[in-house]
């Protein structure tokens, strides 16, 4: 069975210095970074965009990529319970991702009635998962997965500082 989300916690050696260079707006993609994300995976991986506290609002799922990383790096008084990263299925197809060819036929949707039906309006999301945010923890997740940064009408990216990879593998 491939996994579609995985939950690293500790994984930078030295998380301090990753921190400490998001807050001074250093890329700080290295490669310790690319190392363990293809550790996890079993395969090479390359990374194709770099976000620090990017604002998405709402429920998305992202299909120009294979996986997108999460590293928060808030230190951890300042993530203690705080939200992270929440999963969601649509409540009226049940899929937890961006629906494929095969589902488009099945559920007899056509390529106009796409944002009409997954729109992110929260009624129509049920959250089957949120991965609370935590120092040096890592969650790594399919980039089809339907997800969101929010709670309610505050986003996470006011109060976290995390470093955000959008990763393609590479076969």
């Amino acid at each position: 069975m491939k996994e579609k989300i995985y939950i690293i916690d500790n994984l930078y050696d030295n998380p301090y210095e990753y921190h400490r260079g998001l807050k001074e707006n250093k890329s700080m993609i290295t490669e310790e970074t690319i190392g363990k994300i293809s550790q996890v995976l079993g395969h090479p991986i390359q990374v194709i965009q770099s976000e620090n506290n990017q604002i998405i609002s709402g429920v998305t799922a992202h299909l120009n990529c294979d996986w997108i990383a999460l590293i928060y790096l808030s230190l951890p008084f300042d993530a203690f319970d705080k939200f992270g990263v929440k999963f969601y299925s649509h409540l009226e197809t049940g899929l937890e991702t961006f629906p494929t060819e095969k589902d488009m036929v099945k559920f007899k949707i056509d390529d106009k009635k796409l944002l009409e039906i997954f729109h992110s309006n929260q009624k129509l999301w049920k959250q089957y998962a949120n991965v609370p945010a935590k120092y040096n923890r890592m969650v790594l997740f399919k980039g089809n997965l339907w997800h969101s940064y929010n709670e309610g009408d505050i986003n996470i990216n006011n109060f976290i500082l995390e470093q955000k990879l959008i990763i393609q593998d590479v076969r």
